[in-house]
């Protein structure tokens, strides 16, 4: 029986860990081409920071966001515009400060982005051409982190000594 509950619970809790939010699916962002990045974003974010104008567009702030950038895992202050605001902005230790001009990348304002899908071609006078490849991140595609699957199986093989334990125990009692 206990054993039974173990299985249950066990199947319930990876199964929680495992599922991705319904509202917001996870973005893959890489950008290629004269300037390297790639992190993963909701489709649907919450900036830490925006601004908004009917005369120039809108901006979205997300500081300290981790990626890669420039080839080296690390964190970026990232920015996206519309209008005549810089589509994508960039500023990490190791890819310097990036700025790109192209097409507005998020609709829905700056109070609530929301990204689509697809190809960009970006251009800069000064960062060169690149192209922004976002796309979909399908649920089965991410990967958990290999502490927490460690944590899991750690914690379910416990959990296994402590019942065989109390079975040879019971057994030991009902013997005697």
């Amino acid at each position: 029986m206990i054993c039974k509950t173990l299985i249950s619970s066990g199947a319930a809790i990876t199964a929680l860990l495992l599922t991705a939010p319904a509202s917001a699916a996870p973005l893959q962002f890489e950008l290629t081409g004269s300037r390297q990045a790639s992190f993963i974003l909701d489709s649907m974010p919450t900036p830490d920071r925006a601004n908004s104008s009917t005369l120039i567009g809108d901006q979205i702030f997300f500081d300290d966001f981790a990626g890669v950038f420039g080839g080296v895992p690390g964190t970026a202050d990232i920015s996206f515009g519309t209008g005549v605001i810089a589509s994508l902005n960039i500023q990490s230790p190791d890819l310097g400060f990036t700025q790109f001009a192209g097409p507005d990348l998020f609709t829905g304002g700056a109070g609530g982005p929301v990204f689509s899908t697809g190809t960009f071609n970006l251009t800069s006078l000064v960062s060169g051409a690149s192209t922004l490849t976002i796309s979909e991140i399908m649920p089965g595609e991410q990967v958990s982190e290999p502490a927490t699957l460690g944590l899991l199986l750690g914690g379910l093989g416990f959990t296994a000594v402590a019942i065989r334990r109390r079975k040879s125990a019971a057994e030991k009692a009902t013997n005697a």
